[in-house]
C-alpha cells in the first residue's frame, strides 16, 4: 500500500508599495475559467461550521493529474470522470502548460513556487515512462527512499515541504504517517502577493461578527481599509457582494464574496456553482469603493480521501486500483499500490504589510466620475479564493474569525478497505 500525502503551503503578503495611477487595472474573465472540480471540493470543506478554511484546488488537481498518468482500467476512468479529462497526453500537456505559466520567482511584486515530488521506496522500480513523464511535464523527481526507517524517510520528505513552502510548513509527517508506506506523492504551491492599491497606515481596532450556531457575538479583531477604484458587485442572485483586490504585477487577484447578512454564510456556500461564480464576474463594474478588510492569518490542514471517494474515485483506495504505469513488477507488487491517505496543509496572511519589501507610502485617488462610493465592509464571515488571471484557481476558503488561528485536528486516519 502507498501513501499519497499532498500539501500546500501558502503565505499572501500584502506591500504597501503602490503602483502608478497611470497604469490601469482592468479586468475581463476568462472563458475558460476554473472547473466544477474545484467547487465540489470546496463546498465540502466549506460546510464545515464555524471554522476558518483554506484549500488548494490547483495543488490537489497536480497530484491527481500525476497519478492519472500512472493509472489503468476502470482508475483510469474514474480519474477522468471527476477530473473532467479525456486522455493522458492532454492531462499532462495542460499540466505543463500550468506549471510552465504559474512559475515566476523572479518578480519583486508577486512569486509562485511550485513542486512536486515522488517519493518511492528505494526497493521499487519506477516505470521509464513514468519518470520521464514526471519530470518533462510535472517538474518532478521520483526519488528513491528508505520507507523501512521512517525516521529517515519522513525527515527527507519535511526538508523538501520546508524547502518549497519557505519555512512555513517544516513539518509534514510523523514517521507513524508512513506505517505501510512505499510511495508518497506530494505537491507544494507557495504563493505571496503584493496589494496593487495597498491599505497602508490603515489599521484599526473594530468589531467582528462570529456566529455560534444562530446567533452572534462581537470580537475585536485589527482591519484594515483603503479606498481606491475597484471592480465590485451586489448580486440579488447569490444576496452577497463580491470584489475584486488585485495584486501588484497583473497576474493575480483576490475575490472576496461578502453575504449580505450576518449569518448568509452557510446559505452562500450551499447555492454557490461554478456557473453562478463565473456570470457574477462578468457583471463587476470597476467603482470607488471604501474598503474594510480584517487582517487574518491561519493554518488548516484536512483528508481528502471521504471527499474524492464521495466524487466517484474508489478504486484508487481499494486493492483493486490499477497503477501498473507507476512501477515495475509482478501482479503481487502492483497490488500494493493502492492510495491509503490525501492530506493538504495549507497556510494564508493577510496584512497591509510586505514581509520582504514594505514602504509606507500611500495613494489616495479621488472620486473622478461624481458617482456614489461603494462601501465593502467585511465585518462578518465571508468567503475567498485567489485566481490567476487565466482562470485557475490557486487558493479558496473562508473567514469565519479572523482572531481563530487554531488548527482543526486531522480526522482519523482511513480504515485500509479491501474488496
Amino acid at each position: 500500500m502507498f501513501v499519497l500525502v499532498l500539501f500546500v503551503g501558502s503565505i499572501l503578503v500584502n506591500s504597501a508599495v503602490a503602483e502608478s495611477p497611470a497604469d490601469n487595472d482592468v479586468y475581463y474573465p476568462y472563458p475558460i475559467w476554473s472547473n466544477p472540480f474545484d467547487w465540489k471540493i470546496f463546498k465540502e470543506y466549506g460546510k464545515i461550521p464555524q471554522r476558518n478554511v483554506l484549500i488548494s484546488p490547483i495543488s490537489l488537481k497536480m497530484i491527481l493529474s500525476l497519478l492519472y498518468q500512472g493509472s489503468a482500467g476502470i482508475t483510469q476512468k474514474e480519474l477522468e470522470d471527476v477530473l473532467d479529462v479525456f486522455d493522458q497526453t492532454a492531462a499532462r500537456t495542460e499540466a505543463q502548460e500550468l506549471s510552465n505559466r504559474l512559475q515566476v520567482r523572479d518578480s519583486s511584486d508577486y512569486g509562485v513556487f511550485m513542486g512536486t515530488r515522488v517519493f518511492l521506496d528505494n526497493h521499487l522500480q519506477p516505470q521509464q515512462k513514468f519518470s520521464s513523464i514526471a519530470n518533462e511535464f510535472y517538474k518532478s523527481e521520483v526519488t528513491p527512499v528508505n520507507f523501512s526507517d521512517p525516521v529517515s524517510a519522513s525527515a527527507n520528505i519535511n526538508s523538501w515541504a520546508k524547502e518549497i513552502t519557505k519555512g512555513r510548513i517544516p513539518k509534514l509527517i510523523d514517521p507513524v504517517d508512513l506505517d505501510e508506506a512505499i510511495m508518497v506523492a506530494a505537491n507544494a504551491v507557495y504563493f505571496k502577493g503584493a496589494w496593487r492599491y495597498p491599505f497602508a497606515n490603515r489599521t484599526f481596532e473594530d468589531k467582528f461578527y462570529v456566529g455560534n450556531g444562530d446567533t452572534f457575538y462581537t470580537i475585536t479583531t485589527q482591519f484594515m481599509s483603503t479606498k481606491d477604484r475597484f471592480y465590485v458587485h451586489d448580486s440579488v442572485q447569490l444576496d452577497a457582494k463580491i470584489l475584486r483586490l488585485p495584486y501588484k504585477g497583473g497576474k493575480y487577484s483576490m475575490f472576496i464574496i461578502l453575504p449580505n447578512s450576518k449569518g448568509g454564510l452557510s446559505s452562500l456556500i450551499n447555492r454557490i456553482s461554478l456557473a453562478s461564480v463565473h456570470s457574477l464576474l462578468y457583471m463587476m463594474d470597476k467603482q470607488m469603493v471604501e474598503v474594510k478588510l480584517p487582517k487574518f492569518k491561519f493554518d488548516f490542514q484536512a483528508r481528502f480521501s471521504k471527499t474524492l471517494q464521495d466524487l466517484g474515485l474508489t478504486q484508487m483506495f481499494q486493492n483493486t486500483a490499477s497503477f501498473s504505469g507507476i512501477v515495475r513488477g509482478n501482479n503481487t507488487v502492483l497490488r500494493k499500490l493502492v492510495v491509503s491517505d490525501i492530506i493538504q496543509k495549507s497556510g494564508i496572511e493577510i496584512n497591509e504589510h510586505g514581509s520582504v519589501i514594505y514602504a509606507a507610502s500611500e495613494l489616495s485617488i479621488g472620486n473622478k466620475f461624481g458617482e456614489n462610493d461603494v462601501k465593502f465592509e467585511a465585518t462578518h464571515p465571508f468567503m475567498f479564493f485567489i485566481e490567476e488571471q487565466q482562470g485557475s484557481l490557486l487558493f479558496m476558503g473562508k473567514v469565519e474569525n479572523p482572531l481563530n488561528g487554531e488548527v482543526l485536528p486531522l480526522e482519523p486516519k482511513p480504515a485500509k478497505r479491501f474488496m
